[in-house]
């Protein structure tokens, strides 16, 4: 296992002694008669606080929990903040040596100050592109662990650090303190470099605002969104509802879901062709990806051959059950591919994703198989060109275009990329998936990245549509809807694309 694969175990392992350890270090102190008293209380508070306050932060990122509690998520700033009062109190009163509580009070502030920011684009405010600076540098200083999940996942939450107001008792004791301040030393260094790549990320974006959609006066772009979170079983009721209804009210073409093979059952599938039924009649799109399990990693890994054989089951339950326009059979294989399998050799994709295709064309030949990249490097551009070329077994190429850490200079080199990349091919192509990051890099950034990635997209003849990432806040801070239910600006942006492209159409 590589470096790269290792580093997001260890932050999630390391987070959990973290945890302990403010738990157990916030007892200790709680019980130490000679320091102060307001001390000795901030330093309860924030023990007591920090294993629910965790919990909120991550359940309240997901729509389908966030509901529920998102009326609580300032639970988790204000921890944050006690946290940062305790060791700047600690370090002004000379509580702590300053070799040990410097570091930890600049790394508590820094957390601190980042989830009040988020806080802040989470309740629907709009912070400034100074703040929001503070929030995509922290962002790109944990992404050195958790790669670039760390712009989107729920999990991507950092734990702040108790500083210690004793003398170390024992020399384990001594080595974590050492430890922590050495990390939060670390952090902050590399959260003050990543600062000015954070203010010129997050300002980066207002280029797109200034782009064209292209007439298709042929009416052949179709605009979509992909719906619900990455299923295992049945469509859950609050997505059904809230994301069914968000694709009729704003008039869309096609509705996109990412399928992972354990919900590729029967009796799942059977409802999700019934949620859907109303909406192919009235002739919207289906794309289907299909998406990996939890424990695809280790099923691969004892046997890629066998492996293979029970994801061709899924495809073809997929295929024969509901019938899509496009279905994906490996969803983004070079970037969510990998993070769930591993590295896997272009020779397995390609043997793969040609048993797919054939086995669809037995199905049905309206089914269209198709193929995203999404990494834009040497294997995923080795797969698209495969892909691409006149008799290949892929009937749709296509891209996934989401910024990195860079913000709107990176979407846009990825872009570039992709116009290279599409000469000379004669094959249809769709944007399978265009997102941006509204709480790393705010909501009008990403309402001004998916302008921008529409803006292209109707640019290029070849290109026949392209698919939202996503309805709501599922799998990834990148929906449409908030957890609480709010709706974001990018849906306007949205909406003004649908009735451009409709105008369009008709003259």
């Amino acid at each position: 296992m590589r470096l790269r694969e290792v580093l997001p175990y260890a932050f999630y392992a390391a987070s959990a002694l973290v945890l302990l350890w403010d738990v157990f270090l916030a007892g200790q102190i709680a019980q130490l008669r000679r320091a102060p008293r307001f001390f000795r209380g901030v330093t309860a508070i924030g023990g007591l606080l920090i294993a629910p306050a965790m919990l909120v932060a991550v359940t309240s990122a997901s729509i389908l929990n966030g509901r529920a509690i998102h009326v609580i998520a300032w639970v988790w700033p204000l921890t944050l903040s006690i946290f940062a009062l305790q060791a700047t109190y600690a370090v002004g009163k000379g509580l702590v040596t300053p070799f040990i509580g410097f570091p930890i009070a600049a790394y508590d502030i820094i957390v601190a100050a980042s989830a009040i920011i988020r806080y802040e684009a989470y309740s629907g405010q709009d912070p400034s592109a100074t703040a929001l600076a503070i929030t995509a540098a922290q962002s790109s200083a944990l992404g050195l662990m958790l790669g670039r999940v760390a712009l989107f996942s729920p999990f991507a939450v950092q734990l702040p650090f108790l500083a210690p107001a004793y003398p170390a008792r024992w020399r384990i004791s001594a080595t974590v303190r050492g430890t922590l301040a050495v990390l939060a030393l670390a952090f902050t260094i590399v959260f003050a470099a990543q600062l000015p790549s954070g203010v010129v990320a997050v300002r980066s974006y207002a280029t797109f605002a200034q782009e064209r959609l292209q007439e298709r006066p042929r009416g052949d772009f179709t605009i979509g969104l992909r719906v619900f979170p990455a299923l295992n079983d049945a469509p859950p009721p609050l997505a059904l509802r809230n994301d069914m209804a968000l694709v009729d009210s704003v008039g869309l073409g096609a509705i996109a879901v990412v399928i992972d093979p354990a919900g590729a059952r029967l009796a799942a599938l059977d409802s999700l062709a019934r949620s859907v039924e109303d909406d192919r009649r009235d002739s919207v799109l289906l794309i289907v990806s299909v998406g990996y399990d939890r424990n695809t990693r280790e099923a691969y890994r004892a046997s890629p051959s066998a492996y293979m054989r029970a994801r061709l089951a899924a495809v073809d339950r997929i295929v024969r059950r509901l019938k899509p326009d496009i279905i994906l059979p490996a969803r983004d294989p070079y970037t969510e591919g990998t993070r769930a399998m591993g590295r896997v050799p272009l020779a397995w994709w390609q043997e793969f994703l040609g048993q797919a295709s054939a086995n669809a064309r037995k199905v049905s030949n309206r089914v269209h198989v198709g193929l995203a990249a999404s990494s834009f490097v040497g294997a995923d551009s080795a797969l698209y060109a495969w892909a691409s070329r006149p008799g290949s077994p892929i009937d749709v190429v296509g891209f996934s275009f989401y910024p990195s850490y860079d913000g709107g200079g990176s979407l846009n080199a990825r872009l570039h990329v992709a116009d290279r990349w599409m000469r000379g091919t004669t094959k249809n192509h769709w944007v399978f998936a265009a997102g941006a990051y509204p709480v790393a890099h705010g909501e009008t950034s990403q309402a001004r990245a998916l302008w921008g990635t529409l803006a292209w997209a109707t640019s290029h003849a070849p290109v026949k549509g392209l698919i939202v990432e996503s309805a709501g806040d599922y799998d990834s801070l990148t929906g449409l809807r908030a957890p609480g239910g709010r709706i974001r600006p990018a849906l306007a942006a949205l909406e003004r694309a649908v009735a451009a492209m409709a105008e369009t159409a008709t003259q």
